[in-house]
């Protein structure tokens, strides 16, 4: 932007050194030149000293972007990252979710030309959704930082506003998981079931894997003739999330259903091991026959965690088993207090003798 043309106008700005001015008496402003363009900016301040290191960090910046591409926004910027995002389905929907809220809920107020947006743009962006869980926010906060990185890397911008924000705390959830009495009870409630839709045998046998096996439903769901190698005693399993295979042995618990299964099941390759998507429906309704807390699917996938672990299996072996590639970390951070409070509740029965 040019300087004031009108001798008024003029008259509110001092020049206070070379590139640096003050308007009328308070803050002050960077008026430089980019490649034969002239560029008025401000420096957010009505203090010298900061001022000038403002402007030094200024000119650091310009160095830095293209000046081409300097009256770049949040809409023009959002189709180019947009074409950029791949992975699973519910990834990339949920990335497009946060753009579209990055574009529609952008504060009243703050600059939606990028090379202006400052971290507390950003701040005020998401404090709008404070009564969201902190899950949803975290994954806003990775896709805002995605979205503004790419600005960085083409150019636009000299750095990420969203720098230096901070993820949110996820409180610890206490996630209910059957007992052995409990799975045992669901699987028998589920078999003697006669008006089933799906077969009281698939619903109850998909129930009963679920637990012995420690898949979840779509990985359960996809295992297919092809993926079974009983004589080497495995299964390939593909988790669609993560896009990987991994290899989990046939668990003695449910070696019998699966021979069973595959005596009666299509001899082609690509012949399904259980008929059915999901085994929901049929979980809800045993859990309330039989008066037990209403389990969701995932927690069969912890009965067979924490019994693994409780038979003491060691966490890596655990982690492996779930396609994990952490080591354990993760099996041990989310199940180490059950496994804990088993042993904490040996050791104080000793008490009583």
């Amino acid at each position: 932007m040019s300087a004031p043309e009108t001798n008024r106008e003029q008259s509110k700005w001092k020049k206070v050194g070379p590139c640096l001015y003050r308007y009328n008496g308070t803050t002050y402003y960077a008026l430089v030149k980019l490649n034969g363009k002239q560029i008025r900016r401000s420096l957010e301040t009505d203090d010298l000293a900061l001022a000038r290191r403002n402007l030094a960090q200024l000119r650091r910046d310009l160095e830095q972007v293209d000046p081409g591409l300097a009256g770049m926004t949040l809409e023009t910027h959002a189709p180019r990252f947009l074409a950029t995002v791949i992975g699973a389905a519910t990834s990339v929907y949920g990335t497009k979710l946060t753009i579209g809220k990055l574009l529609k809920e952008w504060p009243t107020g703050s600059p939606r030309t990028l090379v202006k947006i400052r971290r507390s743009d950003c701040e005020l962006w998401l404090a709008q959704f404070a009564k969201q869980s902190a899950s949803t926010v975290n994954h806003m906060i990775t896709d805002a930082k995605r979205f503004f990185e790419m600005a960085v890397q083409d150019g636009v911008i000299p750095r990420n506003p969203m720098d230096g924000i901070k993820y949110r705390k996820i409180p610890k959830l206490t996630r209910l998981t059957p007992t052995a009495a409990e799975f045992e009870a669901i699987v028998t409630d589920l078999r003697s079931q006669k008006a089933n839709g799906h077969g009281s045998e698939n619903t109850a046998d998909f129930v009963e894997l679920a637990g012995r096996l420690g898949l979840g439903q779509a990985e359960l769901a996809g295992i297919e003739r092809q993926h079974i190698d009983l004589g080497k005693g495995i299964i390939r399993v593909f988790r669609r999330k993560t896009r990987q295979t991994f290899t989990i042995p046939i668990y003695p618990g449910a070696r019998p259903i699966i021979e069973r299964r595959m005596k009666e099941m299509g001899r082609e390759p690509s012949a399904r091991l259980l008929p059915q998507d999901n085994c929901k429906k049929g979980l809800a309704a045993s859990c309330k026959r039989l008066g037990l807390p209403n389990y969701e699917p995932r927690a069969l996938r912890r009965f067979f965690i924490t019994t693994a672990l409780r038979a003491g299996v060691d966490a890596p072996t655990v982690a492996a088993w779930q396609g994990h590639r952490d080591g354990g970390a993760l099996v041990l951070r989310t199940y180490g207090d059950e496994v804990r409070m088993d042993h904490s509740l040996k050791m104080a029965e000793r008490l009583g003798a």
